[in-house]
């Protein structure tokens, strides 16, 4: 390793300061959008255990309940929604989630997989790939948009319901907290019926099927709404994390740069004083 002037260990020393001040403020702004996100987050999740708590009494109706949403079909198609950032600079947050969908894609291999792409890291990866995409989304740039996200479920049930799929399931990476988080894989349609139903005696208006048609989509969308609301989360989490870690990493730098330039000072100093000491000896000789 050649050795570095004086000259040029400050410079690196100023190099490295700057951008330990760049990641810093990044890692601030990470955290500022994470904590506006996990509010977001919480504020959904109850509204979605309710939407949950009202199809279970829903499929106490075992005699007329019916609906396409829960149709057991033959799985020939599946579709993959793929939920990645539209930035990088969030650590393994992306390539964690796309080893995940390479998983499931040897999984099913035999089976016609199309995929639905939900960021521009998932679609940057996989357009390059064998994989046909039925649909993407970009530039959602982690904002709970509700009405974009509802756009977005409506163009896959859409293909749920004209039998383009027979199936859907959906990656996405889940926050446990701020320190934790990681990739799952759930199905998303069909919806599965909880148990066995108990038929009650419960007037209804309107009728069950107009209930069912007005509430379903509304249910899926809220699904839908409050994963990818925990996928945000997880991503200001991971980007957080992965500047905070950039951060220790140039403060470590400076340091030993710091170091090594006081080594190089003192030495330089040292010479100076042999120097004249040598200088001064020759002069009395």
């Amino acid at each position: 390793m050649p050795v570095l002037t004086l000259r040029e260990i400050r410079k690196r020393i100023r190099g490295a300061q700057k951008t330990k001040q760049i990641t810093r403020t990044m890692q601030m702004v990470a955290a500022s959008r994470l904590k506006k996100s996990e509010e977001k987050f919480r504020q959904a999740k109850p509204f979605a255990q309710k939407m949950e708590m009202i199809l279970s009494h829903l499929q106490q109706f075992s005699e007329e309940f019916s609906h396409p949403f829960f149709e057991t079909r033959e799985v020939k198609s599946i579709g993959l929604v793929v939920v990645t950032s539209d930035r990088g600079l969030c650590g393994a947050y992306n390539g964690n989630v796309i080893g995940r969908a390479e998983e499931f894609l040897a999984e099913h291999a035999a089976q016609t997989v199309k995929l639905m792409l939900i960021g521009k890291k998932g679609y940057d990866y996989f357009r390059k790939r064998d994989w046909p995409i039925l649909l993407k989304s970009l530039d959602i740039a982690g904002k709970g948009d509700f009405q974009r996200i509802s756009d977005i479920t409506q163009q896959i049930i859409q293909a749920y319901l004209s039998r383009e799929v027979d199936a859907v399931y959906l990656i996405y990476t889940s926050y446990l907290s701020a320190m934790s988080v990681k990739p799952v894989c759930m199905k998303f349609l069909n919806l599965q019926q909880e148990g066995e139903a108990k038929p009650v005696q419960t007037i209804l208006e309107p009728s069950l099927p107009e209930i069912l048609d007005r509430f379903l989509p509304q249910f899926v969308t809220s699904k839908m709404y409050i994963s990818l609301m925990e996928a945000f989360t997880a991503e200001n989490s991971a980007r957080m994390i992965a500047m905070k870690t950039a951060t220790d990493n140039a403060k470590e730098m400076i340091d030993r740069l710091t170091l090594q330039r006081n080594k190089a000072r003192q030495a330089a100093i040292t010479k100076e004083i042999l120097e004249i000491v040598t200088a001064g000896e020759a002069l009395k000789g």
